[in-house]
């Protein structure tokens, strides 16, 4: 089924929880609403569920507007991260719960039940109590109770937050497998970056109730629109410097109190034509910032930290008044303290106006897009 958010918005009192959000949900799409804490992306999801009423715009699950349907008229199924199991009921109890209030036959139930509790792997945990469970288990039976009424779109609010980090990465892959065999449009709510890059078709990010950008994980990746997107997007997050953009002697050029680089003519050209300001951010990510021998730097920083990740060392360097962070492969011999020249993949570089904090390298195409 599909679902289309139209000038959507919510208030609460003065405060603006949602503010005119369109947004369109392909039947069948798995898509992720991501943004730090009070960015709106709950509140999106519990107007899609029918639990908040729009204070204005429109929500349509394929033709049909819904925003007067009840919750239990969209049929719809929810998972939230407290679970939200029946402590006294046993899992058969709370996985049939929403069938026994729609009256199904009790065979029917039976079937069902067994069916999608096979299929979540807890087939033989059906006379359990949830305090008999594990977190995953638990995890596993709300799920299933959100299945077992066969919906055509799945919510999701936060339903790995408390898990431990094996059972999270391990639920992250059975929630997408499940989603892609069954066919069934998932909106998954989150603020953990990795989940959303690694479960969504497509993530929509969002702050302060505003849709940021929306679009495929590599294209958020690869090509923020905004400074707020590059910074939330990826791990560890980008690194930023405040620099001068010239164009002079042919080329154009960066410089800051600790570097001075020539970037690409390409790049160099969209940000002159998309009317790039003298002042910018530069943007660049860890792993695009390597150590190299003097003659081949773009500039010399001193090692400041060194934080050991297995295969890799997060080294953050520091010049004058400017810090950098590098992915490194591991072990880093480097002591702190010590002068090291690192050098910029250039055509990696990302350039932000800092006032308006969208990007100048947008070409116009690309798959996302701001408000």
């Amino acid at each position: 089924m599909k679902v289309v958010l139209e000038g959507l918005s919510k208030h609460f009192g003065k405060v603006k929880a949602v503010d005119d959000l369109d947004l369109e949900i392909g039947d069948g799409e798995f898509v992720a609403l991501l943004g730090p804490s009070g960015c709106g992306k709950t509140t999106t999801l519990l107007m899609i569920a029918g639990i908040y009423r729009p204070s204005s715009g429109r929500i349509r699950f394929d033709e049909q507007v819904v925003n007067r349907l009840l919750p239990k008229e969209r049929n719809i199924g929810m998972v939230f991260q407290s679970y939200a199991l029946y402590p006294h009921m046993s899992t058969f109890e709370n996985i049939t719960y929403p069938l026994k209030l729609k009256k199904v036959r009790r065979g029917e139930m039976k079937e069902r039940a067994q069916r999608v509790a096979d299929m979540m792997g807890i087939g033989e945990l059906l006379d359990r109590k949830p305090a008999q469970l594990s977190g995953g288990q638990q995890q596993r039976v709300a799920l299933a109770r959100a299945l077992v009424k066969e919906p055509a779109i799945l919510l999701f609010d936060e339903p790995l937050s408390n898990l431990d980090a094996k059972l999270r990465l391990r639920m992250r892959g059975e929630i997408k497998r499940l989603q892609e065999d069954l066919g069934v449009t998932a909106v998954y709510v989150t603020h953990d970056q990795v989940e959303a890059m690694t479960m969504a078709s497509r993530i929509a990010v969002m702050n302060y109730g505003v849709l940021q950008t929306y679009g495929a994980p590599s294209q958020l990746y690869d090509h923020p629109d905004t400074l707020f997107v590059a910074g939330f997007i990826g791990a560890p997050p980008m690194n930023f410097i405040e620099a001068t953009f010239a164009e002079q002697n042919g080329g154009f050029y960066l410089s800051s109190q600790a570097l001075e680089i020539r970037i690409p003519d390409e790049r160099g050209a969209l940000a002159k034509q998309n009317n790039a300001p003298q002042q910018v951010t530069m943007g660049i990510r860890p792993e695009d910032v390597t150590i190299v021998p003097e003659r081949e730097g773009d500039f010399r920083a001193e090692v400041y930290l060194i934080e050991p990740l297995g295969r890799e060392d997060l080294v953050t360097f520091r010049s004058d008044d400017e810090e950098i962070r590098a992915l490194v492969p591991a072990p880093f011999d480097g002591q702190i303290g010590e002068t090291i020249c690192l050098k910029l993949a250039k055509e990696k570089l990302h350039l932000f106006n800092p006032e308006t904090e969208v990007s100048v390298l947008r070409s116009g195409n690309g798959g996302s897009s701001y408000h």
